[in-house]
């Protein structure tokens, strides 16, 4: 039996995307509201705009990197609003 995924998913509309032959492509708007969420729940603090800025950049270039060494190269840029 498979496991149900952990918070909002995609497919239950909880999550602004676009569907993409990829995949899906989240706004990064979308994303910095779901880290935000997120993060502040397990942390049980509240994040400047700053730190939740420099923790999503983070995961986006661990995120790139991950992919260019799979040779997929990324397929499409996180960066776009």
């Amino acid at each position: 039996m498979l496991a149900r995924p952990r918070g909002p998913t995609i497919v239950a509309g909880e999550i602004e995307a676009t569907r993409t032959v990829q995949g899906y492509r989240i706004a990064r708007a979308e994303a910095l509201r779901l880290g935000r969420e997120r993060i502040e729940a397990e942390a049980g603090r509240k994040l400047s705009d700053r730190e939740l800025e420099r923790l999503i950049d983070e995961v986006i270039e661990t995120n790139e990197a991950a992919t260019t060494r799979e040779g997929a190269g990324p397929t499409a840029s996180p960066r776009t609003p």
